[in-house]
């Protein structure tokens, strides 16, 4: 199966097959975006033909081909939890979830969103039931599957980022067996972290890299020592708005992305409230055809290769 994550700042994919009942990666490959790959710029004619470009050379080169995963940037979605009573029936439910979109969509704007929704496991909330919903804009799904059209590949599904990434470490690490971990995303513009509870999506944040809360050139946290200071702070907060004291109540936190290396875990182990911190290597936990060995070993880090591998992952159950 093949999994495609189309990233702001780079495309990436893996091809992986099932061999002797275990997952073996066949190919993988990256590509920078000719511009930075957005809700907006997909939408404009010119960047679009640049994207559906990158994406049939890849296809051509690799000769690629059948059902793919496509894991978009988070900005592509609303990710909200929500609390209902436990009594709520399943109309009750979507009444609710409705509701909670009109806070944040235009009442006339909602025909052209798509929702899908899933109660998450209980235990943590009295007399309540957690519920996770994802929000897309249809015209936005519509245009990313129109970049696949006219090639051999067939979009499967389409899933935020986090999802996909969630899905392999479960399978990578058994992040079920813990009660809490966070999952640190490390884009070059900002750092995504995913609070996890026994395997299950709990809470997100999203930080963006300068002062101003808007997307430029200049990085704030531009080492690994501010980075790593930043991931720590953030974590220590997530445990006070938790009501769990700070040390070492945090199993695992995860490293991955762009700017996650062997420095930035050394920065973030010096301090961290978290009993095990790693740097996620998709490659070094699965299987890989001897024909792409060494193009593995050249690599400073596969972290960057999660989500791919995820929803890739994900779609061959």
């Amino acid at each position: 199966m093949l999994g495609f994550s189309l990233l702001k700042n780079n495309f990436h994919f893996v091809d992986i097959q099932y061999q002797d009942g275990k997952p073996v990666v066949n190919q993988f490959a990256k590509r920078a975006t000719p511009v930075p790959f957005t809700p907006e710029s997909v939408m404009d004619e010119n960047s679009k033909n640049e994207f559906r470009m990158l994406i049939e050379e890849a296809i051509n080169y690799y000769k690629l081909s059948g059902p793919v995963a496509v894991s978009l940037d988070s900005q592509f979605a609303m990710v909200r939890k929500i609390m209902v009573d436990l009594t709520f029936s399943e109309v009750e439910t979507e009444e609710q979830i409705v509701w909670e979109m009109r806070q944040i969509i235009p009442e006339e704007s909602l025909p052209h969103y798509q929702f899908v929704y899933e109660e998450l496991p209980g235990g943590y909330y009295q007399d309540k039931k957690a519920l996770l919903f994802v929000t897309f804009r249809k015209e936005l799904l519509a245009v990313v599957k129109e970049l696949f059209l006219g090639t051999p590949l067939k979009v499967q599904f389409i899933e935020p980022d986090l999802f996909s990434a969630l899905y392999g470490t479960n399978r990578l690490f058994g992040t079920r067996e813990h009660d809490l971990c966070f999952l640190t995303d490390l884009k070059q513009h900002a750092l995504e972290a995913v609070a996890v509870r026994k395997g299950e999506f709990f809470e997100q944040d999203r930080i963006l890299f300068n002062q101003d809360g808007e997307e430029q050139e200049v990085e704030t946290y531009d080492s690994d020592e501010n980075l790593a200071n930043l991931i720590n702070k953030e974590m220590r907060r997530k445990l006070l708005d938790y009501g769990l004291e700070e040390e070492k109540q945090v199993d695992m936190l995860f490293l991955y992305g762009e700017r996650a290396g062997s420095d930035l875990l050394d920065q973030v182990k010096q301090n961290t409230p978290a009993k095990e911190v790693v740097l996620v290597e998709p490659f070094k936990k699965l299987e890989l055809n001897q024909e792409i060995e060494n193009q593995v070993e050249e690599l400073t880090t596969s972290g960057e290769y999660l989500i791919c591998v995820g929803s890739a992952l994900r779609s061959i159950l």
